[in-house]
């Protein structure tokens, strides 16, 4: 986030107390599809703690009920930038009086091709969570997907852009809400919550139930699906706590 107070960036995790207090302010809003929506919103990020980008781009498709279970199917989108080497590579072909520039400078060049489209690579991958159709956070779930189901039987995503026209709100089928829309919707509930945070309380609480060891560094990393171990070992370092063994008389 940007342009916060320290107060505001820096707090702690929220707690299951403040998550109700703000499902009960979904419940006020003025519009159904918007209460549906709210809670939805705050029943995915609850309970999976899901990148923004990895819930907006959620697709009804991707949402299935089975067995007594919830299954939602995440698209991770993860960005690989391409190395010095390959960016070398490319000047040699393409320009080699570039090389003759200090290597101090080819690497900031590099450092900004990595951000345009021929810098870097997305490589797409499927993630699918499950959840007990009777936890409370996938009833708020079901609930909208009923309701976008019965409402919106031509829609494509589970949260799909719209409009105010008039007194009335339209659904746009043709794209979703961005991660900045979607912050849209939980910021008049909370001022001092966003979206990350559900992320950082899912990893919290992973860490904390699987305890300060490999075990825990693992299930953090499976849980929010992250790219490399030292990450996950962030949240256990930073949650766990380590249990020292008891010594008897």
């Amino acid at each position: 986030m940007t342009n916060v107070s320290k107060s505001i960036k820096n707090r702690d995790i929220p707690s299951e107390e403040e998550i109700q207090e703000t499902l009960t302010k979904a419940e006020k809003l003025p519009r159904e599809y918007f209460r549906y929506r709210a809670k939805a919103l705050i029943g995915l990020l609850k309970k999976f703690g899901k990148r923004r980008s990895e819930i907006g781009s959620l697709k009804l498709a991707d949402l299935e009920v089975k067995e007594g279970y919830l299954y939602v199917t995440f698209t991770l989108r993860k960005k690989h930038k391409r190395g010095l080497f390959q960016y070398i590579k490319l000047l040699r072909k393409k320009n080699p009086e570039q090389l003759k520039k200090p290597l101090s400078e080819l690497e900031a060049e590099w450092k900004a091709w990595t951000e345009t489209d021929q810098g870097h690579t997305v490589k797409e991958e499927k993630r699918t969570k499950k959840v007990a159709v009777e936890d409370k956070y996938a009833k708020l779930i079901l609930e909208y997907l009923e309701w976008s189901k019965r409402h919106n039987p031509e829609g494509v995503w589970l949260f799909p852009s719209g409009k105010a026209v008039f007194e009335h709100y339209v659904i746009l089928n043709d794209t979703c809400l961005s991660g900045r829309q979607l912050l849209r919707i939980i910021k008049p509930l909370n001022k001092k919550l966003w979206l990350h945070l559900f992320r950082e309380m899912k990893g919290a609480k992973t860490a904390r139930d699987s305890g300060n060891n490999i075990v825990g560094v693992y299930a953090v990393k499976e849980t929010l699906d992250l790219e490399r171990e030292t990450t996950a070992w962030n949240y256990v370092h930073r949650y766990a706590s380590q249990e020292m063994k008891p010594e008897y008389a």
